[in-house]
């Protein structure tokens, strides 16, 4: 272990505030947290215990008529291995290098080249001591625009038509095939995410409801929309039946392969997709297990599927993709003591073990991060050599009535953001067309969940479509973004 120092300056020189200063972290270049021990030192600047080398800095800051979010600091991608760091310096210099990087070969648009121009006059206008410390957040900012833009631009270039890509969207409050909310998921999607979370499908033990199931199967059936089932675990306290909590875990990971086996076996060529298990690198635990059990219990269910199915294609699902949770020593059940394991961790463990399962599931509820760092991240998952999915996504709309609340739960704390100057339904639908023109982009990653469809949604305003069944924008903008995805042609209605 060695001491890093991390000056953090913000406006008019005077160091960020404090709340900003407690989120900064260390990581390896694949995103991997290091825990954050650190203090505060009189002057502001940030001193952190480092175990890694090279390492990239990461801190929640707020950017001048972007947003507030994590941004991060790399070092032209080599990490750095000193021990100081200026952070929105560094941070600077890590943009403009991925915004030269990303329009190698392309001719940028009038918007993206401004962006990048701005960014490289006003970080030489602060080296030069013109009104420093706020030219290198405007310098940032540009940067950060720039880079994005140059990511997006190159994406579209490079994207050539996907057909074998799913797009989909959670399918759990269907009604009646005549209501709008399944005439407008028809017209939208070619995958549906069905729930089957324990509490609603086994409430009393050996006892199983699948009605809402058999009639939401029913109309995808006909609309020939390929059904997932999701999740086969989940160790969140409040989707699973009271009569599992209590159970020693010989017996909890037996009933857990059971329950697996007999949903497989019962929708066994119907439903051929699902979410082996969710969520299980110390994050959502509310049986307490170890990290073995979790390791040993995700084999249970992957075992069980495949048992009972050959054909079924396993997912392993995880939140928190960027993993700050690790840094801070905490899940949604609150602090912990021992060291928590990430997702790329908890992949790289289960991986060891001969978990045997095909898909990686990533959940991005975004952008606490921007693209680039989104983008950079999906290279480092990308490469345990196994497809993606993205399983649960989801960004804010914006409020068009009080009753559109949104989530409480601390998972979105860890990825919440603002992004682009802030929320509406124009900026979501950016988000969600760059996103999608990234990911479509990429063979590695063969379905888009968005989550969720309908008003009220997990991620707090982000459905398609209001609680009234009205269409926000995005629903549109992904009607237009398939045919792009699709390399096909709708014909505009006269």
């Amino acid at each position: 272990m060695y001491s890093v120092k991390v000056r953090l300056d913000g406006p008019g020189g005077m160091a960020m505030a404090e709340s900003v200063l407690k989120s900064v972290y260390l990581s390896g270049l694949d995103f991997e947290p290091e825990e954050r021990r650190m203090r505060i030192l009189p002057d502001g600047t940030v001193e952190l215990q480092a175990g890694k080398s090279p390492y990239m800095v990461h801190a929640k800051i707020t950017v001048p008529l972007y947003g507030q979010l994590w941004v991060m600091a790399d070092n032209l991608g080599e990490g750095y291995k000193g021990d100081f760091v200026d952070f929105v310096t560094e941070a600077i210099r890590t943009y403009i290098a991925w915004a030269k990087r990303f329009s190698e070969g392309l001719t940028l648009s009038v918007k993206t080249r401004g962006h990048l121009e701005a960014a490289l006059e006003l970080e030489h206008l602060a080296n030069r001591g013109v009104d420093t410390p706020d030219n290198r957040l405007y310098a940032l900012s540009h940067a950060m625009y720039a880079a994005e833009g140059a990511l997006f631009e190159r994406a579209q270039q490079e994207i050539r038509p996907r057909p074998d890509l799913h797009l989909g969207c959670n399918f759990m409050r269907y009604t009646s095939p005549t209501a709008r909310y399944a005439k407008f998921f028809a017209k939208a999607f070619d995958f549906a995410t069905l729930p089957f979370y324990p509490g609603r499908t086994v409430p009393e033990r050996d006892r199983y409801d699948y009605g809402y199931v058999d009639r939401a199967l029913s109309f995808l059936t006909e609309k020939g929309i390929t059904p997932k089932g999701h999740p086969l675990f989940f160790g969140h306290k409040e989707v699973n039946p009271s009569w599992m909590f209590g159970l020693e875990y010989p017996e909890l990971r037996r009933a857990a392969a059971a329950i697996a086996a007999h949903h497989v076996k019962r929708y066994k060529g119907v439903i051929d997709v699902w979410d082996a298990m969710n969520e299980a690198h110390d994050w959502a635990n509310c049986f307490e297990l170890n990290q073995e059990q979790l390791v040993d219990l995700t084999r249970a269910t992957t075992d069980a599927l495949r048992e009972a199915s050959d054909q079924a294609v396993s997912i392993v699902n995880v939140c928190l993709p960027f993993a700050e949770y690790v840094a801070g020593r905490y899940t949604c059940y609150g602090a912990l003591p021992e060291h928590l394991r990430s997702p790329l961790g908890y992949f790289k463990a289960i991986l060891e073990a001969g978990v045997d399962f095909d898909v990686i599931g990533l959940q991005l509820y975004f952008p606490g991060r921007d693209m680039v760092a989104v983008s950079s991240m999906l290279d480092a998952y990308k490469a345990l050599g196994k497809p993606i999915h993205i399983t649960e996504m989801g960004v804010n709309g914006g409020f068009r009535a009080k009753s559109n609340a949104g989530s409480t739960w601390s998972q979105l704390d860890m990825s919440e953001g603002t992004w682009h100057g802030g929320w509406n339904e124009h900026t979501q639908a950016d988000w969600m067309e760059e996103f999608y023109t990234l990911a479509a982009s990429r063979p590695e990653i063969q379905a888009l969940t968005w989550w969720d469809f309908i008003e009220p949604s997990f991620s707090g305003n982000g459905a398609f479509l209001y609680e009234d069944e009205n269409p926000r924008e995005i629903y549109f903008r992904l009607l237009a973004l398939k045919d792009s995805i699709r390399g096909t042609q709708t014909e505009l209605p006269s």
